[in-house]
């Protein structure tokens, strides 16, 4: 778990390395705001500092460089650097996401002339970088759709459920969902498909309440069967949407 935190913590090396030029410069705020009376401290805390910069390359390199574990899931939400919850904020993830994507944009590291590990070379850096950046995007595409977040969150917590996995949900909502397919196949104009659309739309937002509900409270079962609904409600809202599509 620590090397999985540390592969994505390079900007904390950097503020760190930060503070030890501030120790060091005697006319930086830092420096000053010790005082005449603990100006002999400078040098403890230089030491300390220079080592615990070492100690976080090292453990960040030996992240980057473990093979990862096939059977354990990627934690998007550690990646973006956000709790793991159902409810999130739009605004908030989007923020967040743009500026993780501003910190690995290639331009910022440009002007690094010392790699993080020094068995790295430059090029190699960069590529890590580059290679992290895609991580932040899938995690995002992840997080920031309520169905993929929903089974994420069920995949972390050691019960995924499987594509159209139909053996969850009950008879009568599987029947109740062969009427609503029939219903959009029989259709042919858009004032027929959009009642169908809003009707759809209207489910999977009273779903993801009750999604929110049952993520809180840790109720396995109960939000493994509305994730299951969620699914299929999203499928039939992409099959009513392409219908429309093809009338225009």
């Amino acid at each position: 778990i620590i090397t999985k935190h540390f592969a994505y913590d390079h900007f904390r090396v950097k503020l760190f390395e930060t503070m030890i030029r501030q120790f060091t410069n005697v006319s930086s705020p830092l420096s000053h705001a010790l005082g005449r009376r603990h100006r002999n401290l400078i040098p403890f805390a230089v030491s300390f500092a220079q080592y615990g910069t070492q100690f976080l390359r090292d453990l960040s390199c030996a992240a980057r460089e473990t093979p990862e574990d096939e059977d354990v899931p990627h934690d998007h939400f550690d990646i973006l650097g956000i709790d793991r919850s159902f409810v999130i904020s739009p605004q908030e993830l989007k923020s967040k996401y743009k500026h993780l994507m501003k910190e690995l944009h290639p331009d910022k590291h440009s002007s690094i002339h010392e790699p993080s590990c020094s068995s790295r070379t430059l090029e190699e850096e960069k590529a890590l970088m580059a290679s992290m950046a895609t991580d932040v995007t899938r995690a995002y595409g992840v997080i920031v759709n309520p169905l993929s977040r929903a089974l994420h969150l069920l995949e972390l917590w050691g019960a995924p459920i499987g594509e159209g996995d139909s053996s969850i949900l009950g008879n009568n909502l599987l029947m109740e969902i062969m009427e609503v397919r029939e219903d959009i196949e029989n259709a042919s104009t858009d004032e027929e498909l959009r009642p169908l659309l809003e009707s759809c739309r209207f489910k999977q937002n009273d779903l993801c309440d009750q999604l929110a509900e049952a993520f809180r409270e840790e109720r396995v079962d109960d939000a493994r069967f509305l994730t299951a609904q969620l699914q299929y409600w999203n499928r039939i809202e992409e099959t009513v949407l392409d219908k429309i599509s093809h009338i225009h």
